[in-house]
């Protein structure tokens, strides 16, 4: 084995779990801003606070950065390297503690429009799960340097949870948003 195991009572995190969460939480993400229209994706329910358009953005941003680490600059992770996959599955979806994000990741204004960002948010997660899909080594066997500086060196494995998850955050994030701004999923789509 390549690092140490995970809780024998803990789920059990491989290839088939991590695909099923990438795809599942592409959807939570995606529609987290369904209906929501260009005009109000870029309303802030605060001067400090990102809006719909920002978080999307983040989350692209960050993904695209984390699937180009995870192509291109692997090296051997020390078998006695701890696993912190079931920590990051449960800690990363937690708002209650709130995270800086790092310089590259913070939305600058990428993209034009929502429906822009989320097609490359599409884009990315697809080269994602095709990542992962084409994967044959160990996921643990491997490991990279997370862009945040709070994750230090991540095993892919702890990479891939740690992207789905982020999404799962965002989403709700989103969701946060939306309900300081009083647009609830049908108010965002038009209807009453």
């Amino acid at each position: 084995m390549s690092a140490q195991p995970n809780p024998a009572t803990a789920v059990v995190i491989d290839k088939q779990f991590l695909l099923a969460q990438l795809q599942e939480t592409r959807e939570i993400f995606l529609n987290s801003f369904a209906g929501v229209t260009e005009e109000q994706s870029r309303l802030k329910p605060a001067p400090d606070c990102w809006c719909v358009l920002d978080t999307v953005e983040h989350l692209t941003t960050a993904e695209t950065i984390q699937l180009k680490l995870i192509s291109t600059q692997r090296t051997q992770r020390a078998a006695d390297s701890p696993n912190r996959e079931h920590a990051f599955l449960h800690m990363i979806p937690n708002r209650t503690h709130k995270m800086e994000s790092p310089e590259g990741a913070k939305p600058i204004g990428r993209f034009a429009t929502l429906a822009e960002a989320a097609e490359q948010f599409r884009a990315t997660r697809a080269g994602v799960i095709r990542f992962l899909e084409q994967y044959t080594e160990d996921l643990r066997a491997s490991e990279v340097k997370h862009p945040h500086p709070a994750a230090g060196m991540v095993s892919i494995c702890e990479m891939l949870v740690a992207m789905a998850m982020h999404a799962k955050r965002h989403a709700l994030q989103i969701e946060e948003i939306r309900n300081k701004l009083g647009l609830s999923v049908g108010a965002a789509r038009g209807q009453s």
